[in-house]
């Protein structure tokens, strides 16, 4: 303890220096440890918030000309013209699968399936979907203008009562065959408004029925190529003879009637291997609100398992664990449940194949209910779920279903999507780049991980460089008062040595108080460095980079738990200021212990005669 106060007291007698080496060690320790805390913070951030983070990536073809349609205005008495986008070929889902694609999931393309259930109403308020119905015009007449039409039956629909007397216009058709009054004709109408110059008779508002030709069939295969049907496109329209209804053209007619009931009870359903990849989930505007969602094992098995909506289950008084009788009858690879199912009614596309029957069911089973969902469904919203969508693993369908395709596409966002790991989109869209094919486009979403990942690491370049100018100036430091206080010591080390201490005695007397002064000034800098590295991190960690382009539910969700962490107290820090102090105060000791050694290493007469040079 001798040799230690003494040590110490010939520190005091070198006050300046012993000042300005702690000073300097404070802050080149702070600069050290501010920087260390810089990368811990990071590092824990990242880990922390690294499942709040999902990169999503969605893939739309794009048109490889855009074509003009004309068609026929009664009203106007010429053609309105519209532009829509046409396509030499589909791009297939398997140009996606490329060497260096590392997808955590996908890509997928989704179609949905109509699944017939007669146990329950698709739409518990009902549904009109267009009427079929008997009848003859009043008088011998072309209806190309409204004209009235005796309603002898009604097959099908709700609109129309029989005996009704309704307004009639073949208003999309340039050259209408003329009718006659004393023929009978089964037709398929659909409601709409009427023309503007029949105000004059019927008031401010008008109304009227025009074809709704549905009985032609959209049967496709999924290269997007029709399959043959005898009945043309706008075909809506034939005279009932006797016997009519036992003709190929009457069963058609039949078919069709029967169809009518199948859409007020067929489902949409919806084969995902990711629940993430439908951005209605992946941006909050759905949810499960009670139960689970399907496992990864599910997945994989292709168990039957399902998810159904909030209404759906309220309504039909579905609980978890009970089972839904899935029958899938059409496939449509071109539109989404979110675009075809609205709240109060659904796409007007034919369920009859080429063949002018009722789609057969190519799959079936009881699916388990596992979770129902919450939030916005059946808005018409094409990226949105459909009303009362049902929601199954992709491989819970074991049968094909290439008969059975009702309409076909090229790939779009809301139907084609893959995830990748957080902060490879760059690399990805590098390796995609090469594959050469420029008429498909692919847009990323990750919830601001991007701007999030480049403000960390703009932070990790600076922790970088205040960690290494840290050290240097540490080591700058350390170096130069070992020689101030140790090498320049020679003469103390003599002096010792000549009143008889040994070797180990005078290396203790040099040792301890550097020791000791390295201690103070490493341990009080990296307090204080790491004190400010938690605090910059923490208000910088308040600001939001959260997506909204989808909607901003996330972003509100992790708004807050960014607010939370401002209240929470960061281990990286403490563990910084540790693990610097601890690093500081052994290289310190090591360079102070080489500089006693050599001090010892040389004869004390030796070290008297070269007292002037020092």
């Amino acid at each position: 303890m001798l040799l230690i106060r003494n040590s110490i007291r010939q520190l005091f007698r070198m006050r300046g220096r012993t000042v300005l080496f702690l000073l300097l060690l404070v802050t080149a320790s702070g600069l050290c440890s501010l920087g260390r805390g810089f990368l811990l913070v990071n590092q824990e951030k990242m880990e922390a918030y690294e499942d709040s983070f999902m990169t999503i990536g969605i893939v739309e073809q794009k048109a490889d000309k855009v074509r003009e349609r004309m068609v026929w205005d009664a009203e106007l008495r010429d053609y309105r013209i519209y532009n829509a986008p046409t396509y030499d070929s589909y791009v297939p889902l398997s140009a996606l699968d490329f060497e260096g694609a590392d997808y955590l999931s996908g890509p997928e393309r989704r179609c949905f399936y109509g699944s017939y259930m007669p146990e329950y109403e698709m739409y518990g308020i009902g549904m009109s979907l267009g009427e079929v119905v008997e009848g003859f015009p009043v008088e011998d007449v072309v209806p190309d203008h409204p004209v009235k039409f005796q309603v002898t039956r009604v097959l099908a629909g709700m609109g129309i009562r029989e005996g009704n007397v309704i307004t009639f216009c073949d208003h999309y058709n340039p050259e209408p065959e003329k009718l006659y009054a004393d023929k009978t004709y089964v037709m398929s109408l659909v409601y709409r408004p009427g023309h503007e110059d029949e105000k004059e008779f019927e008031g401010d508002y008008t109304s009227g029925y025009v074809p709704y030709p549905i009985l032609t069939s959209d049967q496709v295969t999924l290269e997007g190529n029709e399959v043959p049907d005898e009945v043309e496109d706008d075909h809506f329209c034939d005279v009932v003879t006797e016997g009519f209804y036992e003709s190929p053209m009457g069963k058609r007619w039949m078919n069709l009637v029967e169809s009518w009931d199948y859409l007020l009870h067929t489902f949409p359903v919806t084969g995902t291997n990711d629940l993430n990849l439908m951005m209605a989930f992946y941006n909050g505007s759905a949810y499960i609100s009670d139960g689970r969602e399907f496992t990864e094992e599910e997945y994989e098995r292709g168990d039957r398992v399902c998810l159904v909506s909030e209404l759906f289950a309220g309504r039909a008084g579905l609980q978890i664990g009970d089972e839904l009788p899935l029958a899938l009858m059409y496939a449509d690879y071109r539109r989404t449940p979110g675009s075809a199912f609205g709240s109060s009614f659904a796409a007007t596309f034919s369920i009859l194949n080429a063949k002018g029957e009722i789609y057969p069911v190519f799959e079936e089973g009881q699916y388990k209910i596992v979770g129902v969902y919450g939030g916005y469904n059946g808005l018409k919203d094409e990226y949105g779920l459909g009303y009362n969508e049902i929601i199954i693993p992709a491989r819970s369908v074991k049968n094909s279903d290439a008969d059975n395709i009702l309409e076909s596409g090229p790939m779009i966002g809301s139907n084609t999507s893959f995830r990748i790991a957080n902060g490879t989109i760059d690399e990805y869209m590098e390796v995609w780049n090469k594959q050469g094919i420029s008429n498909v486009e692919i847009n990323f979403y990750d919830r601001g991980y991007s701007e999030l990942e480049s403000n960390i690491n703009n932070m990790k370049y600076i922790a970088r460089l205040l960690l290494v100018m840290g050290t240097v100036m540490v080591l700058m430091v350390l170096f130069y008062f070992s020689w101030l206080f140790i090498l320049k010591q020679g003469e103390r080390t003599a002096t010792e040595r000549a009143l008889g201490l040994c070797k180990g005695q005078c290396f203790l007397s040099l040792f301890s108080g550097m020791f000791l002064l390295i201690l103070i000034g490493s341990v009080c800098g990296c307090i204080a460095g790491s004190c400010l590295a938690g605090r910059i991190a923490g208000q910088i960690g308040g600001r939001s980079y959260y997506d909204t382009t989808f909607g901003n539910s996330v972003a509100v969700e992790m708004e807050d738990a960014w607010q939370e962490e401002d209240s929470v107290v960061y281990s990286a820090p403490m563990q910084s200021a540790a693990g610097c102090a601890l690093m500081i105060l052994a290289a310190g000791s090591v360079i102070a212990a080489a500089g006693i050694r050599r001090n010892l290493g040389r004869e004390p007469v030796q070290m008297f005669a070269d007292r002037g040079e020092c």
